[in-house]
């Protein structure tokens, strides 16, 4: 049904373009501000931002980093003016390296903390390089190491909890907070639209109820114009009228300012052109929150997002300090490589394998002895911030049950108030009907036909008041669940 509504407020928006004007419910007006507009589309990209950095985070024990290096060959000289063996004199040598080098590297973080790497690496070298042979005499030898090499390692921190895993877990509770801080704004944005659309229909409204005040302020202040010409009314009372004659058309000017005013708030929060007319419908509550409804609310209170808002800042904050706390004293890490290298040697044309291995293993430990107390002062403060967060959680806990039960019987008063303004409403029209009668009739003058027309715009700008507090409420109230 959702869809069906976001695709007949596009209709609208495409069918009434070409005439400027453009009908809305307060539904489509909800819908269009959720999933058309550029405030709605920030609040589901904060999410999806959430989504990616906790993804990211994760995926790091799954899948390892793969990084490719090489270069191309390169021709090096490198020339020395020095002893060789067996010379009794320093001499010129130059040796020559045409090389090439290339390996790939896969690094896998570990939930314990710890990595693991795998390098493979290919390198090729051509040299030519000095020597002293048998007879003492200084000859070029030519060296060409052709090898392949493997490297293992493994990296593992000991005495402390695990970096990676705490930044997990704090990711994984800045997700949820951000699918909780979509629900507020989403509640947040649809309160300012209910203010924008009722603030449209009141505008208008006002504006009329200003129009037949100015109207019947014209009227008085023509009657007491001919009074005081007369000579039955005194300059003073003439002048009171002409006095709340102005002051009737100045209001009818900020009334017509608002009208627009309140146009543009509406237009700004859809993305809609402001030139466009729109059209607005007061919408109609025929329901009443019923007593199992009502139940569900209060006895779900300890899920409210409110609620566990809190406790995800109060997790983040108690996981810091421990963490913190945990992380100062005796440390260490544990160290393993294995190294397998093979290839050959080839040097004046004879060839030569070289099969080497080579393994390690150590542990090291740290114990920090003196800071200046700095540790320390970032332990105190991680655990007064934990502090504090539980502080909060705890009063929001307090209270969370209360705000559903204050917003319930908001709703059932909001309920009951449109119900009576109904009914004042009805009077107002029937009153305007005897009114409208009688006027014709001649019974009663253009002032009273006036005051029973400004009654009934009254009245019904008193109903718009309360079904815009009903449906403040009734948003609040459905914004305080994820579903």
């Amino acid at each position: 049904m959702n869809h069906i509504k976001t695709v007949a407020a596009i209709l609208f928006l495409v069918t009434f373009q070409t005439v400027n004007a453009i009908d809305l419910s307060l539904t489509d007006a909800v819908d269009i501000a959720l999933r058309q507009s550029n405030r709605g589309a920030i609040i589901e990209g904060d999410l999806e931002v959430a989504k990616q950095e906790y993804q990211a985070e994760r995926i790091n024990f799954y899948v390892p980093e793969i990084s490719i290096n090489g270069k191309l060959p390169m021709y090096r000289v490198f020339e020395s003016f020095d002893y060789l063996p067996g010379q009794p004199d320093k001499t010129l040598n130059r040796r020559t390296n045409f090389d090439f080098d290339a390996d790939i590297t896969l690094k896998q973080s570990l939930i314990t903390g710890g990595d693991f790497t795998l390098q493979s690496r290919l390198f090729n070298k051509d040299s030519k390089l000095p020597q002293v042979d048998a007879n003492r005499n200084i000859i070029e030898v030519n060296q060409i190491d052709k090898q392949g090499q493997f490297d293992f390692s493994f990296t593992q921190p000991l005495l402390k909890p695990s970096q990676p895993k705490n930044d997990l877990k704090n990711k994984k509770d800045d997700l949820k907070i951000a699918e909780i801080v979509k629900i507020e704004e989403t509640t947040k944005l649809k309160v300012e639209v209910v203010e924008a659309y009722f603030g449209i229909l009141q505008s208008k409204l006002q504006y009329n109820i200003e129009k037949n005040k100015a109207e019947s302020a014209k009227i008085q202040k023509d009657i007491d114009s001919s009074k005081f010409t007369e000579g039955i009314l005194s300059e003073e009372s003439w002048l009171t009228s002409e006095s709340n004659l102005l002051d009737a058309e100045l209001e009818l000017f900020d009334k017509e300012n608002q009208k627009i005013e309140k146009k543009r708030e509406l237009a700004l929060l859809l993305d809609i052109d402001f030139s466009e007319d729109i059209n607005t419908a007061i919408p109609v509550v025929s329901t009443k929150l019923s007593s199992p409804q009502k139940k569900i609310y209060i006895n779900s209170w300890d899920n409210s997002i409110q609620l566990l808002k809190a406790k995800h800042d109060f997790d983040k904050a108690n996981r810091a300090a421990s963490f913190t706390a945990s992380s100062h004293g005796l440390s260490g890490t544990l160290e393993a490589n294995y190294s397998l290298v093979r290839g050959d040697i080839a040097v004046q044309g004879i060839s030569s394998q070289n099969n080497t291995d080579s393994w390690g293993l150590s542990v090291n430990f740290t114990l920090p002895i003196w800071d200046g107390g700095s540790k320390g002062a970032e332990i105190k403060a991680a655990r007064l911030s934990a502090k504090k967060s539980k502080i909060a959680f705890e009063r929001v806990k307090k209270s969370a049950k209360a705000q559903i039960i204050t917003l319930i019987n908001k709703l059932d008063v909001s309920f009951r108030k449109l119900a009576v303004l109904q009914k004042q409403i009805e009077l107002a029209k029937n009153k305007l009907k005897i009114a409208t009668f009688r006027y014709k009739d001649g019974q009663i003058s253009t002032l009273e036909l006036l005051k029973s027309k400004i009654y009934s715009l009254e009245v019904q700008d008193k109903l718009l008041l309360e079904l815009k507090e009903y449906y403040k409420s009734k948003f609040e109230l459905e914004g305080t669940f994820r579903n």
